[in-house]
């Protein structure tokens, strides 16, 4: 690595060469983008890759859907995350989202229950189902700062992910991107008739990324593979 900071490797080939090397070490990356763009997927490449390539243990925050649902999707992609439970690799905490008067108590109790498995790497899926009780963006700032702080305290390499309309620009409420430390934009994008996939890192802090789009796809048993040139649309 060029870099002096110590990084993490995704294990998503060109998304590593993209970054010049990985996630900084103990960094929070927010993964933005509307839905079919494989938001979900990208975040559990990082945690079986976490687990299988490098023996990093990895947690999983989900708010939107309950734990098996999700287990069933990643066997699709050839991914068993049921085995890495076993093996005390991958912890799944699936959570539904309380009042925004017990939110701060909630994610106490999460972050207790992470801190107890000693993660090298988290994801949080997603900050958008766990703000959606929230009508401010005070409030929102509030809960995000708790996080933030929680994260901190963790001093994994963590991944949230947030959803984005169709149509709007913004990354999700406004606020994320003020309390990360990098950010992967994720676009469905119609082209000559078809959609057409493709990510930019807007930002990663101390790592000098690359700065352009590329194209990328969903393959079954691969997950999310990026094309080695950047794509010009």
């Amino acid at each position: 690595m060029s870099s002096e900071i110590n990084q993490v490797p995704t294990g998503i080939e060109e998304l590593d060469r993209i970054l010049n090397g990985g996630f900084p070490r103990g960094s929070i990356t927010l993964i933005a983008g509307g839905p079919g763009t494989g938001k979900t997927l990208t975040a559990l490449q990082f945690l079986y890759n976490g687990a299988v390539k490098f023996s990093e243990r990895g947690v999983l925050i989900i708010f939107n859907e309950n734990a098996q649902t999700l287990k069933q999707f990643t066997k699709t992609m050839g991914w068993d995350f049921d085995r890495l439970e076993e093996e005390n690799m991958i912890k799944i905490l699936d959570f539904i989202v309380v009042e925004r008067s017990s939110l701060e108590s909630m994610l106490d109790m999460i972050f207790e229950r992470a801190l107890a498995f000693s993660p090298q790497r988290l994801v949080i899926d997603s900050l958008t189902a766990l703000t959606m009780s929230l009508e401010r963006r005070d409030e929102i700032r509030v809960v995000l700062s708790i996080m933030h702080r929680l994260l901190r305290k963790l001093g994994c390499t963590s991944i949230v992910i947030s959803e984005t309309p169709w149509g709007v620009e913004s990354l999700g409420s406004g606020v994320e991107e003020f309390v990360v430390d990098g950010i992967i934009k994720l676009e469905l994008l119609p082209v000559k008739g078809e959609l057409k996939r493709r990510l930019a890192v807007l930002k990663m802090r101390g790592v000098a990324h690359e700065m352009k789009f590329y194209q990328y796809s969903i393959v079954p048993k691969e997950g999310i593979v990026i094309t080695p040139y950047p794509e010009v649309f």
